[in-house]
């Protein structure tokens, strides 16, 4: 006769009832992670004096595009960066709100272009001007001169002034349209 410690034998579980248990545990894992990886990326990519391929200005999700200043696709440059809902210097600044879940901000864009550059969509509200060629027939604007300081226009055929505070510059433009 064998011995019986007298408690009823365990059932057996099945590996459905450990599928049942891991996979909520590593959605709670993953979902934590993404969370605090979220919380703890910043913004320290985004500088003021960096250039940008920018189509659109206003409200975005997403960080803008970085480019070599003296590339055409490089049309705006960031004169200052506040918190999202701070303002921007005093002068004519283009706002780009970077609002992101953990990160938000604020990037006062000034025009990236040199004298005899020609523009599309300078006068438009919140679709990003760009460079293009001055034979282009899409073209609403053309640089004609810009100062690192606080400038006139008055020497020139500028229909368009666009001063900056931060960093101190003049870009002269005459509209096309």
């Amino acid at each position: 006769m064998t011995e019986h410690s007298g408690e009823p034998p365990r059932p057996k579980r099945s590996k459905w009832f450990w599928v049942g248990i891991l996979v909520p545990v590593a959605i709670v894992v993953l979902s934590a992670s993404s969370w605090i990886f979220g919380y703890l990326s910043d913004t320290d990519d985004v500088r003021v004096g960096d250039c940008y391929a920018i189509t659109t200005f206003g409200d975005v999700g997403e960080d803008p595009v970085k480019a070599d200043c003296g590339s055409v696709e490089a049309n705006a440059k960031a004169g200052a960066k506040t918190e999202a809902g701070g303002a921007c210097p005093a002068g004519e600044y283009d706002q780009l709100t970077v609002d992101r879940t953990f990160a938000s901000y604020k990037l006062c864009m000034m025009i990236n272009a040199k004298q005899g550059d020609c523009l599309e969509n300078f006068l438009a509200d919140s679709v990003a001007y760009q460079k293009v060629p001055c034979s282009d027939p899409a073209r609403d604007a053309e640089v004609l001169k810009v100062v690192d300081g606080v400038a006139t226009c008055d020497d020139t055929e500028a229909t368009d002034l666009k001063s900056y505070s931060t960093p101190p510059s003049t870009v002269c433009v005459r509209s096309t349209k």
